[in-house]
């Protein structure tokens, strides 16, 4: 019974209300360094759910000049909402994420009740300190990713992420080797910025990474200015397992692959992680 959702879920679910304006939303991702929250209503029964590429998106294609305050989670929220029952295998949970293309599931009760959420990084953990089947990074690994470089607006990498609905940008060099990493957690931290006409109304310094930066000056901020540098990376020919572990012990969701010279040659995220469960049960019922 240990392979069950109830086991891995998170228990306590971080809500909102749906008249929470999404800068709400955003402070409490900030504050409990979630990528999603769910919304519910009065009877604890969720309505829907917000992620970090939601608001992004919306706010992407948001014509009007509200700020991000005026703007309500019920406006943002996905509504169709993909739900498992505790008593579910976590093989199960992961199949019905790879089928239903999501990063979570809503765990209810037999009464519509929220009971839990589990997620990709749930079975990320699971995977890389319980899992049983051993597979090879490269096995699972994207090849070719997205890259910027630092010198680039950051407003590409942003287009880019929205573009090839991924999370996750790796910054290279010249010589093609990881040197930095924007994630859609940075972006949305600083969802202000995708708000450009409204930044230059209000005519206030904005707050980038300790520095401030004039309204009229938001269009030169580059990929270097925001990123994450010197992005933990795992080698091509390293354990699956291994790296699940290391994306559980620092509390991130995609890593770098690089080959024995250094060079990017790939990226192993948390979404290749749920295909090598679901793929390790599909191998298992066949047996």
């Amino acid at each position: 019974m240990e392979d069950v959702v109830e086991n891995i879920m998170t228990k306590k679910v971080v809500t909102c209300k749906s008249t929470h304006a999404i800068s709400k939303v955003r402070s409490l991702m900030a504050e409990h360094r979630l990528s999603r929250v769910v919304v519910v209503h009065a009877k604890n029964k969720p309505l829907g759910i917000i992620t970090q590429k939601d608001i992004v998106g919306f706010l992407l294609v948001d014509t009007s000049m509200r700020g991000i305050e005026e703007i309500k989670a019920e406006e943002v929220m996905s509504k169709k909402l993909v739900t498992v029952e505790p008593k579910a295998t976590i093989p199960e949970a992961a199949k019905i994420m790879i089928k239903k293309k999501m990063s979570s599931l809503v765990v209810i009760d037999t009464n519509g009740k929220l009971k839990g959420i589990v997620t990709k990084a749930d079975i990320n953990a699971w995977y890389g300190y319980k899992g049983t089947t051993t597979y090879k990074v490269h096995n699972f690994m994207t090849k070719n990713p997205i890259t910027v470089r630092p010198s680039q607006p950051i407003f590409l990498a942003v287009s880019l992420m929205s573009l090839h609905e991924i999370s996750r940008v790796v910054v290279v060099d010249k010589e093609n080797k990881p040197i930095g990493i924007v994630t859609l957690f940075d972006i949305t931290m600083l969802s202000n910025l995708l708000k450009p006409a409204k930044i230059l109304s209000e005519d206030k310094p904005l707050l980038i990474k300790g520095l401030l930066t004039l309204p009229k000056q938001v269009h030169l901020v580059t990929v270097g200015d925001l990123m994450t540098a010197n992005p933990l990376s795992i080698n091509e020919d390293a354990d699956l397992q291994e790296a699940a572990r290391l994306m559980a012990k620092h509390g991130i969701s995609g890593l770098p692959v690089t080959d024995n010279t250094g060079k990017l040659v790939g990226i192993v995220t948390k979404s290749d992680i749920i295909k090598a469960v679901a793929s390790s049960a599909k191998i298992g019922e066949g047996m």
